[in-house]
């Protein structure tokens, strides 16, 4: 018994198999093959992208996921696939970072628009000392129960 060659049989029927439920183009399934060719199954990939379940992605879709990638980075100059690839990566840059600051700063002054329509500006300066000061009581409990406690250790609103 020649395990490479039954290993090898049973990933062309399992090739077989997937290639009459799944559409894919004359790309797809010439990459495709090249993978299976190489002893691997259509249910593998080259980078072992699960599920979250613990089951491996198929090829082909972390095929056309990456083909995705390099088609959006092929319309880009340097520095757009620079943020590109961060964001893939979900690391923060300048750019991204300012943006994001811009947009907080755009919603918090429509909110204290809002509520000084509403005239409940103060109901809501309020909240926010009230949070502070529970925030201000835990981080005595924690220095009271783990000691001294660096800046901002745990209290966000310090």
């Amino acid at each position: 018994m020649n395990i490479t060659s039954d290993r090898q049989r049973f990933l062309q029927d399992e090739l077989n198999r997937y290639e009459k439920s799944t559409p894919m183009n004359e790309a797809e399934r010439k990459v495709l093959h090249e993978w299976v060719a190489a002893g691997n199954s259509v249910h593998e990939n080259s980078c072992n992208a699960e599920d979250g379940h613990g089951n491996y992605i198929d090829f082909l879709d972390i095929y056309r996921e990456e083909q995705d990638i390099r088609d959006t980075l092929s319309t880009m100059d340097d520095e757009e696939k620079e943020e590109y690839l961060a964001e893939l990566r979900g690391e923060d840059t300048i750019k991204s970072l300012r943006k994001q600051l811009h947009e907080l700063s755009y919603k918090s002054d429509v909110y204290e628009k809002v509520l000084r329509r509403h005239k409940l500006i103060e109901e809501a300066e309020a909240l926010m000392e009230e949070g502070r000061a529970l925030s201000r009581a835990f981080d005595e409990w924690a220095e009271a129960e783990m000691g001294k406690l660096s800046e901002g250790e745990l209290s966000w609103l310090k």
